[in-house]
């Protein structure tokens, strides 16, 4: 008697493919120049972010610190994100050299991209203030 088997190994529901979160947000200063997000929509999608690293880059006021939480709320990761409402636009002059310029924004869309940990349940966003202190503005449910 003879049988054939599959040797291909089945995976389990534990070794799932990496995921990556993509979250939409916008962000505004209101009249009394306080920073206003607003959540618009989250995206998962498989695959792997090459060459992601969070490392805490100087950190400056208007940064935003993006904490992924458990359902306890202990903090999974932290993605830091320089200041949406600040762009640096590189521009041709009249002389015809490169320039740049530092623009401010009243309000923009950003997104917030990271690997993403299958227990998260909440994101926190705190914005960094003038005296290098986080200040908490939203908490997202996942």
């Amino acid at each position: 008697m003879h049988s054939c088997a599959s040797t291909k190994v089945q995976p389990s529901e534990k070794e799932m493919s990496p995921r990556v979160v993509f979250l939409t947000y916008n962000i505004k200063k209101n009249k009394n120049t306080e920073t206003e997000i607003t959540f618009l929509k989250h995206k998962l999608v498989d695959g792997k972010i090459k060459g992601f690293s969070n490392n805490d880059k100087n950190q400056t006021e208007g940064d935003l610190e993006c904490a992924f939480l458990d359902s306890k709320k202990n903090v999974l990761q932290v993605v830091n994100i320089e200041n949406p409402l600040k762009k640096i636009v590189e521009f041709v002059n009249d002389s015809g050299n490169l320039e740049k310029r530092l623009i401010e924004l009243d309000s923009t869309q950003f997104v917030i991209r990271a690997p993403y940990i299958e227990n998260t349940k909440f994101l926190e966003i705190r914005e960094i203030s003038e005296n290098q202190k986080p200040n908490k503005i939203l908490t997202t449910k996942l």
